[in-house]
């Protein structure tokens, strides 16, 4: 109960100093200036910040999803009146299909499937959705066009919302870290957000074609760097379940709550420090943008408690939960912010409910969220731009890094945090599959700023996750084989 107390009334400060930049608003936003100065334009030019971004041509593989006013809607080309029929079938069946399969791939009996050939992990179970959304979209196919695209969109915010609400969740229910353990973790997320976020930044800043001092310094160059290093830091939570290491007294579950923490912090730093000039319509100090980040999703948060808390079990609770989720995405995407952070503050604060709301909300997480994050998958692949050459590029960077930073993360961590692990333990940290906040941190970026360097950053970390659990099941069965091999020789 006192730590219920004690969120109750740190929440509380924070919506409190969200508040506070409720006069910065009014000062930099003004109601009666024209539409130019909507877009963040004055008669003497842009307000820009030290982290603000240049605007860039928005591609027109991603255009359709992108909520901008300087981003024009895809025209409308009529449909001769003989076709109208098939076309109305074939897309009413063809999303029929699609929600079917994301159903599918979340059912139990799916789910138990996978596990027994070894394909459980998210990404390369959920690897051929983003093949089937990139070829539905294919001018052959036709599924997906740019129209349908556009009223989909909000599917793949939904489920940024989704994935950072059941990490928040999850972390507030199983987080209570000893100070080695803490060490432990930083030492894991720091060294490999370190070794990944100078190589692939720098191969990135190489292919752009300007390599002085000032592209170094340049707000694009940092903004593609951190997110690279955010997102190969991260690490599937069901890397135990892999490597079948012991963990009874829970320390590897800790490391990887506390890795989800760091990449959540990230992405909120990113969106707050980072902003785009053109189609914004505040102009805010990036501190105050996470002011407001942390407010909000405390907000959201209490209200989903004390709605959560008089909802009834079954259906009403799952709905409930999803129209939350829903909700932190909305907001967020008004506001040009993460979804991912929001909705994780707001899951952290569902540790104030009773024991019996948490345990509904686990059930009703389990239902939603691989269905969710599927249909997520198959809008993604059908935003992914194939022909980029600079992403297939960055992969074997991408992967090397970050299992070479991996290893020396662990290392360092096990040498000087005081904390004790087993070789088993340090394999899984070593050899770990990207997680699906991963995939997470980059879609997110793709969609808070459209174009340039984003779409290979998104390619290389999808396409280096499959790579990266490639070596993790040959590892895995080779380890399980040799241990069947010892038991059969003592025996």
């Amino acid at each position: 109960m006192n730590r219920g107390r004690a969120c109750i009334v740190f929440g509380f400060w924070i919506v409190l100093g969200a508040a506070w930049t409720t006069p910065l608003c009014a000062q930099a936003f003004d109601t009666d200036a024209g539409d130019d100065e909507d877009a963040g334009v004055t008669d003497a030019g842009p307000v820009a910040s030290p982290g603000t971004l240049p605007p860039v041509e928005t591609p027109p593989r991603i255009a359709p999803i992108v909520n901008e006013p300087h981003v024009a809607p895809p025209k409308d080309v009529p449909v001769a009146t003989a076709d109208r029929p098939v076309v109305l079938i074939k897309t009413i069946l063809g999303l029929f299909g699609l929600i079917a399969l994301a159903y599918l791939g979340g059912h139990p009996r799916v789910l138990a499937l996978e596990r027994r050939l070894g394909i459980s992990q998210v990404i390369t179970a959920g690897f051929p959705f983003v093949l089937l959304g990139w070829f539905v979209r294919t001018p052959t196919v036709g599924l997906l066009n740019d129209h349908l695209l556009r009223e989909l969109g909000p599917i793949l915010r939904v489920g940024l919302g989704a994935i950072g609400f059941v990490a928040g969740f999850r972390f507030s229910l199983q987080l209570r870290p000893s100070p080695e353990i803490i060490r432990t973790a930083a030492f894991a997320t720091a060294v490999p957000f370190v070794f990944v976020a100078l190589s692939s930044g720098l191969l990135l800043l190489w292919m752009s074609g300007d390599v002085s001092s000032a592209a170094i310094r340049d707000p694009v160059f940092l903004r593609d760097a951190l997110i690279l290093g955010t997102a190969g830091a991260m690490t599937a939570r069901s890397s135990t379940g892999v490597f079948r290491a012991d963990d009874a007294r829970g320390v590897l579950g800790r490391v990887l709550r506390l890795e989800e923490l760091a990449g959540i912090i990230g992405v909120a730093l990113i969106a707050a420090y980072f902003r785009p000039l053109v189609g914004v319509s505040w102009q805010l100090p990036g501190t105050a943008w996470l002011l407001l980040t942390l407010g909000l999703g405390f907000t959201l948060g209490l209200i989903a408690y004390f709605i959560l808390n008089r909802s009834h079990e079954g259906p009403e609770f799952a709905l409930l939960t999803l129209g939350l989720i829903a909700f932190c995405a909305g907001t967020a995407g008004y506001l040009r912010l993460s979804p991912i952070a929001i909705a994780f503050i707001a899951g952290a604060c569902l540790l104030l409910l009773p024991e019996l709301s948490r345990q509904r909300m686990r059930e009703a997480l389990s239902r939603l969220e691989r269905p969710i994050y599927l249909l997520s998958l198959i809008v993604i692949g059908a935003l992914w731009q194939i022909d980029d050459w600079r992403g297939w590029a960055l992969v074997p960077v991408f992967t090397g890094a970050r299992f070479f930073g991996k290893w020396a993360g662990i290392e360092l961590g096990a040498r000087l945090s005081g904390q004790a692990l087993t070789p088993e333990q340090k394999q899984v940290l070593t050899i770990a599959p990207i997680g699906p906040l991963a995939v997470a941190i980059v879609v997110n970026a793709q969609l808070l700023y459209p174009g340039g360097s984003i779409s290979p950053i998104v390619a290389s970390v999808i396409v280096g996750g499959v790579l990266t659990e490639v070596v993790v099941q040959y590892v895995s069965r080779r380890a399980t084989n040799s241990a069947d091999s010892v038991r059969r020789g003592s025996a």
